[in-house]
């Protein structure tokens, strides 16, 4: 039907219906009014009403306008009933030649006839609705019904049981017989018509659904009538309809209008009529709608759903006791739902009937259901693991007879974790859970792995047995194997197999996996620092499965481990037994690291992981130096340096692995006093690295640098951090002295000036020589005699001679020479507190 004629025909209407109305209320308002041609008008525009050129949005634009006219009519009547007799009339209008004006009058004057007092309300309500069967027409019969429930609706009787009774039959009626027109329309016209009638027949949907609306806003009625007299009518009308969109429909506005405590009184009959649907019906919008509206309930009235669940449970046992006494009707019984006060058992028996009755059910609805059903049982049975593994039974056994889409199973995997606040949940599951993810493709796998991990470091979830370690990790055992050999290249990096010797291309989504993994380690705790690092080790057993990806979470695994042997420490715990142990496990660890490096499984990253199992190291070496077992801290001193010398090869990570040598040794205070020569031999060694740096540059830093190593002291607002019997104070100085050599100092600032005169760049050179006057300033003023004021005039005119020889206009000496005029004013300032300073040449 092309929309400009429609428009064309709706419009010649229109102003019909218009110019008849304004000439029926001129009748109504003169001084005496002329009815009957009043009624003449209301005739002509009511006939505009047997048009069957519209589609049904444009007559109900006509419609509109044709009830704001009756309604004035009606209103008229209503006021002047006392000289028009109604009676009459209602039998009057009956004459008019068209059925249509003439059941519309009929309707309207009956319907304000129905609100005189002692009018026979039964007797018109009867036969209005038997006249309303003239018309056959879907769409014309639609409206006329609609009509009649709008106009009645307000004056149905409901005083007495017998008058509710009869208001409710003739709702029902209404409303079947509405249905009926309503179905009819689809098999209207020709076949390549059918999106049209379908469309048509969506926008007329509410004029049914109207009628369920006016039971469920009767006051009058309970959930137990509503469960004997309205409900198995009204389902049986829809079960008998078989049509799939009037199913559909009907069902929802069931769910929706009627109270929460009517479905779950009802919830057996409800479940028993969708069972008998027809082909095409969507079970899952349905199913889910209703559970939802369940939950919501329970969430909003927990204490009237226990009231209601407990006479559920009443009703239960009448029936038992009832079906005892007609056992030999139970086969004839074998398709209902099992009658229970369980929610949960009502919807998973009733999954299994549905499976049995519709084999040809897509599992797109089935999941979907199931997810719902599993909703459910978290909300009203939140306690009741049980349930959850009766579902993911159930989905397993399902998922077991296809190998095809199953990434719809995705939001049922999902469910126990992303609708239950307590994450741990997940945990309490059993094998049927872990069966069912590992049956689904390793892409759903692994975005279930990361959404449950994400939760659990969302909301810190500590892990504290070790059956919760185990469990969660086996969760995500699709980061540490891949069990799906025909996985593209792609997926074997991202899900953990070692098929690349080179694996340091990998995409920022499974860095950031195995990031969450790495973060994983710290929700493991427990009171005791021994069981948790006995959950350590478990954490550890899983991680090693993932191949080259361990350099992501052995980190932060040994971390853990320092982390330990620093709280013992602390509560004076540390046990020797449980410390070799630990030092055992870290060293282990830490090799596996650098095996990477030395199978070549990590060649471009190796560099940078070598540095990482050094720094590793000392930290180590540092918390067992703090912890005053120097011997370790010495061994792992000499592991970073086998590690340095086998395995940093880039001249740039060799200076920063230097940088974090010499910073390590400088906080190390009870392997100083304890074991001077190792200490010595440390730094002696980290000195001579230094003077073996490819660029004169870092050669130069890192000899002063390591001039540190021997002139160790601590300022005395910082005595709390060190121990009384590794420092001595020197009270002259107002400073603790930990370790100083004079000489040494000495002899490195002075290697490190030779370093610095032989780089051939001269500002370079200057920008060094700068560097090494304030490292001499530090020493001369923490009390080193050998850094004498002479040395001191010798470093400043050294480095103005150089200003010079380059000149002052040079732009790439500006830097080394703010620095060094900052130098010399820092060196003015400290003259007039210092007496000393006063020699030193400032200009």
């Amino acid at each position: 039907m092309n929309q400009a004629p429609d428009s064309k025909t709706l419009e010649d209407s229109l102003l019909i219906v218009k110019q008849q109305i304004t000439l029926m209320r001129k009748c109504l308002d003169n001084k005496t009014p002329q009815f009957m041609d009043a009624l003449k008008h209301a005739s002509t525009f009511l006939s505009e009403l047997r048009t069957n050129k519209l589609s049904p949005k444009l007559y109900y634009e006509l419609y509109v306008l044709v009830f704001d006219g009756l309604t004035y009519l009606s209103d008229f009547l209503k006021e002047s009933h006392q000289t028009n007799h109604l009676a009459d009339l209602y039998e009057l209008v009956q004459y008019a030649g068209n059925i249509v004006p003439r059941l519309y009058l009929m309707i309207t004057i009956g319907s304000v006839y129905m609100s005189i007092e002692n009018a026979p309300k039964l007797e018109i309500m009867k036969d209005m609705l038997e006249m309303s069967a003239g018309v056959q027409d879907p769409i014309r019969g639609l409206f006329l019904r609609y009509y009649l429930s709008q106009k009645t609706k307000e004056l149905l009787p409901t005083e007495t049981e017998s008058d509710l009774k009869e208001t409710i039959q003739f709702t029902i009626t209404n409303f079947i017989e509405m249905n009926k027109l309503w179905v009819r329309l689809k098999h209207q016209g020709h076949s390549s018509e059918r999106e049209r009638r379908l469309k048509e027949r969506k926008e007329l949907q509410i004029l049914v659904g109207s009628n369920l609306v006016r039971i469920s806003q009767l006051d009058q009625i309970d959930k137990f009538y509503y469960k004997e007299s309205i409900l198995p009518k009204v389902l049986e009308q829809i079960v008998q309809c078989k049509d799939s969109l009037a199913q559909e429909y009907l069902l929802d506005v069931i769910i929706q209008v009627f109270p929460d405590e009517f479905h779950l009184l009802t919830l057996d009959d409800f479940l028993q009529s969708t069972l008998h649907l027809s082909e095409g019906f969507s079970m899952n919008k349905i199913l889910v709608t209703l559970i939802n509206r369940l939950i919501d309930f329970q969430k909003r009235e927990p204490a009237n759903v226990k009231v209601i669940i407990s006479e559920l449970s009443t009703l239960s046992l009448q029936k038992d006791d009832h079906e005892e006494n007609h056992t030999e009707e139970k086969d004839s019984e074998k398709t209902e739902p099992q009658v229970s006060s369980n929610l949960f058992e009502k919807f998973y028996n009733y999954s299994h009937l549905l499976v049995e009755n519709k084999p040809d059910l897509n599992f797109k609805d089935l999941s979907l259901i199931l997810e719902a059903i599993c909703k459910l049982s978290l909300s009203y049975y939140p306690q009741d693991y049980e349930n959850i593994n009766k579902v993911f039974g159930f989905a397993l056994a399902l998922i077991q007879q296809t190998t095809q889409h199953l990434e719809i199973w995705e939001p049922l995997l999902k469910t126990p974790i992303c609708y239950k606040f307590d994450p741990k949940l997940v945990l309490s599951l059993d094998d049927n859970y872990k069966q069912f993810a590992n049956a689904l493709p390793t892409a759903v796998q692994s975005a279930n792995a990361l959404y449950i991990l994400e939760k659990f470091l969302e909301q810190d979830v500590r892990l504290s047995t070790v059956e919760e370690v185990k469990t969660l990790y086996e969760l995500l055992a699709v980061w540490f194997t891949s069990k799906d050999s025909s996985d593209s290249n792609t997926n074997s990096l991202l899900f953990g197999t070692e098929s690349s010797k080179n694996e340091s291309d990998e995409s920022p989504e499974v860095v950031s996996q195995y990031e969450a993994l790495a973060k994983s380690i710290h929700l493991i705790h427990h009171t005791n620092p021994y069981k948790h690092f006995e959950l350590l080790e478990i954490a550890k057993s899983f991680m090693l499965k993932s191949g080259s990806r361990v350099r992501y979470t052995y980190p932060t695994l040994l971390f853990s481990v320092i982390k330990l042997i620093r709280k013992l420490t602390i509560i004076k715990k540390l046990n020797a037994l449980k410390l070799k142990q630990f030092c055992q496990f870290f060293s282990a660890t830490n090799a596996e690291l650098l095996t990477l490096i030395s199978n070549g499984t990590l060649q471009s990253q190796g560099g940078v992981l070598a540095q990482t199992c050094m720094n590793l190291n000392l930290s180590m070496a540092l918390i067992l130096d703090q912890s005053t077992h120097i011997d370790l801290s010495y061994e792992f001193f000499i592991n970073s340096f086998v590690i340095y010398e086998e395995s940093i090869v880039d001249s740039r990570l060799q200076f920063q692995c230097l940088l974090s040598i010499i910073g390590t040794l400088h906080k190390c205070r009870n392997i100083v006093n304890g074991n001077g020569d190792n200490f010595d031999a440390l730094i002696s060694k980290t000195a001579l690295y230094g003077s073996k740096l490819l660029k004169k540059t870092d050669q130069c830093r890192a000899v002063y640098l390591a001039s540190h190593l021997w002139w160790i002291i601590e300022e005395l607002d910082e005595e709390d951090e060190i121990e009384s019997e590794t420092a001595k104070p020197n009270e002259d100085e107002l400073q603790v002295v930990i370790k100083t050599d004079n000489k040494k100092v000495l002899e490195c600032l002075q290697k490190s000036l030779r370093i610095a005169d032989s780089c051939l760049e001269t500002n370079v050179s200057l920008e060094l020589f700068v560097e090494i006057l304030s490292r001499s300033l530090y020493f001369f003023i923490h009390g080193n005699e050998l850094i004498t004021i002479k040395y001191l005039n010798g470093l400043i005119e050294l480095i103005q001679n150089s200003i010079q020889s380059i000149g002052e206009e040079n732009t790439s000496i500006d830097t080394p020479t703010k620095h060094f005029q900052r130098t010399l004013e820092y060196i003015r300032q400290q003259a007039q507190i210092d007496s000393r300073f006063e020699e030193i040449k400032d200009r």
